[in-house]
């Protein structure tokens, strides 16, 4: 039988010792260490969105694949894609597969990264201009921002470039952004224009159940609604920045701490044993 919902206050207590445990040292295997193995914001930009595009399935295969890719646009990805040559870039990528994505999908995201560069100078400079401040959070913007990045739409950058106009929780979107926004580590904190108490959590399998079992999510169904309302919960613990505890929540499922069937040696271990609404019996 589940528990009943714990008292606020105690599940804030060990949502805040969770967060003090996972820091920038446990990061591996994420998609964000690639985005962090480069020093200039514009690098890091072009690196965060293409890693955060192709950050579905697991965690280390993410990590090995668009490592490959991101090798291939050294010294600087923000300069390759300034020079972007479509001709050129099939060559170069040419064998490229990330599970059913192949060369000509991770192409065609280039040459809209480059087009919106050329454009607009950054993928910041483009996010600027799709912000608004008077947004209740930051679902219109990113929407507008995938608009302007998607151009002629296609299956494949429908799937790279996630809106919440299609209803999709944009889980690797909503990743970037908590990349791009946040100013604490293991995050970059470049977009200091945006509010970070706008920003989404980004809801994939690992959030949806940890957050169920902790209580915070009654919704069936990941969606962007579903990521609202848990968003509006961690709200209630830091009004400010509710998005802050997603990395250490995810760390928990990517690292197989908390997995679909319950360990009774992982569970009796958990920071969260006592807020889970579903112990071992």
């Amino acid at each position: 039988m589940p528990r009943i919902p714990v008292r606020g206050e105690l599940l804030r207590e060990r949502l805040d010792r969770l967060v003090a445990t996972f820091d920038v040292t446990t990061i591996s295997p994420d998609p964000l260490e690639l985005a962090r193995r480069f020093d200039d914001p514009l690098d890091q930009e072009v690196a965060g969105l293409i890693a955060a595009a192709f950050a579905y399935g697991r965690a280390d295969i993410i990590v090995a694949n668009i490592g490959v890719v991101l090798a291939r646009m050294t010294p600087s990805p923000y300069r390759y894609l300034s020079a972007f040559d479509r001709a050129e870039a099939e060559r170069r990528f040419r064998g490229f597969a990330h599970r059913f994505h192949k060369t000509r999908e991770l192409v065609d995201l280039l040459s809209r990264l480059a087009a919106a560069i050329a454009e607009h100078g950054s993928l910041g400079a483009l996010f600027e201009k799709c912000y608004d401040p008077r947004d209740p959070d930051i679902g219109p913007s990113l929407a507008h921002f995938v608009a302007a990045l998607r151009g002629r739409s296609t299956k494949a950058l429908d799937y790279l470039l996630t809106s919440p106009t299609d209803g999709s929780a944009c889980k690797r979107m909503n990743l970037f952004l908590r990349w791009m926004v946040r100013r604490t580590s293991p995050d970059l904190g470049l977009w200091t224009f945006v509010d970070p108490a706008k920003l989404v959590v980004p809801l994939d399998t690992h959030i949806h159940r940890i957050t169920t079992f902790l209580g915070l999510s009654g919704r069936k169904t990941p969606d962007w609604k579903a990521a609202r309302a848990i968003t509006d919960r961690l709200a209630a613990f830091d009004r400010a920045d509710p998005v802050r505890y997603d990395f250490a929540l995810c760390r928990l499922g990517i690292l197989d701490l908390c997995s679909r069937r319950r360990r009774k040696e992982q569970c009796d271990v958990c920071l969260l044993r006592d807020v889970c609404r579903f112990p071992l019996s």
